[in-house]
């Protein structure tokens, strides 16, 4: 293939080629390359039409005369070659290598570091977002959204941990995890936008999905520059970018979890209580051994916590017992701390004595509003 007899290809004000002549007659045979597609050869003084150039002889005799600047952005590629490596060879040249680890094993990198790797992909992403679009704020975006996240998780279990609880420490932690996934979300539409602009002059069929993007971001993203990738490196477009996998992972892992759920959740709120009513048992043995020792002492029950010698029942109170009170004859603990679990909250423990020869037993009595499979055994009826 001579110089003079190679041609060029125009479109969106950059040239594509050198091409042969006879490359150039087979795309526009086939109709992969539109007959209105500007064109240029050597020595031609501007583009013209491909059809024309290809049907009149140059009549003029080479003067090296370049291509005027922008002449050939009139009138775009009606058609491209798919999959060729030709065509949109230089152009890919231009774009710098994307990350290309398949999003598989980017999940399997995040779990075997416990979540480290999957912070750290994030950035790796939006930094090739930021090699071909310089406005792109996605990084800043990222860092905004983990630094909420790791204020968030600090503040939110510190406020759940402490002895008292602080509602308040708790909320705000919350709300900063609420702003980590705006953030982190806004980030990806973010680098998802800024990848469409830069290969619309491509005119690539990059099809990232919203739906798809917001539900799985990291990996629905990485997904695409795989497929990118694998496009500047051999210029073929099929298969298309990974997408309904995404969605059938994701179908057959809400049915198993759901499975998971629906036998752990309730065992493990059970545990909870269980757990919960029997600590609460170690202040209802302090009041058992006071009430006790003020029978054999005076053959007679106390009224309340100050005869008993105890502190007021409001003051008598444990992570889960919002108060302890000793009363007509009986001892009343009742659950009301942020604390006690959803099914004992706003319930009580009624322990009766039995009174005989031997000594005093304790007994739940039948107006215990906690659900006897609650209970410690000793209590249940």
């Amino acid at each position: 293939m001579t110089i003079n007899s190679a041609l060029w290809l125009g479109q969106d004000g950059k040239k594509y080629g050198p091409y042969s002549e006879g490359d150039v007659r087979q795309w526009l045979a086939d109709g992969t390359v539109a007959a209105d597609a500007l064109a240029w050869r050597e020595g031609m003084p501007e583009w013209v039409p491909l059809s024309h150039l290809l049907a009149v002889a140059a009549s003029e005799p080479p003067t090296d005369v370049p291509p005027a600047a922008g002449g050939y952005a009139t009138a775009p590629l009606s058609a491209q070659p798919r999959d060729r490596v030709g065509l949109y060879e230089a152009e890919r040249a231009d774009f710098p290598p994307p990350p290309s680890l398949h999003w598989g094993l980017v999940l399997l990198l995040g779990m075997l570091t416990f979540g480290i790797f999957a912070i750290v992909w994030p950035f790796v992403q939006a930094r090739w977002v930021r090699r071909i679009d310089e406005r792109s704020k996605a990084t800043v975006l990222l860092g905004a959204a983990f630094v909420c996240w790791l204020v968030g998780e600090i503040t939110y279990f510190t406020g759940l941990t402490s002895t008292a609880g602080s509602p308040g420490l708790v909320a705000f932690g919350g709300l900063l995890l609420l702003v980590f996934l705006i953030l982190y979300v806004v980030a990806y539409f973010a680098m998802a936008g800024s990848m469409r602009r830069r290969f619309s002059s491509a005119e690539l069929p990059l099809e990232i999905g919203g739906i798809t993007l917001f539900f799985f971001t990291l990996y629905y993203l990485q997904a695409q520059l795989s497929w990118l990738a694998r496009w500047r490196k051999t210029g073929q477009t099929v298969p298309k970018a990974s997408k309904a996998v995404f969605w059938v992972l994701f179908f057959l892992l809400t049915f198993f979890f759901a499975m998971l759920a629906a036998i752990a959740i309730p065992a493990y709120q059970d545990y909870v209580v269980r757990a919960q009513v029997t600590d609460s048992m170690v202040l209802a043995t302090q009041a058992e051994t006071a009430f006790s020792e003020f029978y054999r002492a005076r053959h007679d029950v106390p009224m309340d916590n100050m005869a008993a010698g105890l502190v007021p029942n409001t003051s008598l109170t444990g992570k889960y017992v919002s108060s302890l009170d000793v009363s007509g004859g009986k001892i009343t603990v009742a659950f009301n701390t942020l604390r006690a679990s959803a099914v004992l909250r706003d319930k009580v423990l009624i322990l009766t004595p039995t009174i005989n020869a031997a000594g005093i037993s304790w007994n739940c009595s039948a107006q215990s509003t906690v659900p006897n499979r609650d209970l410690p055994p000793s209590c249940r009826r």
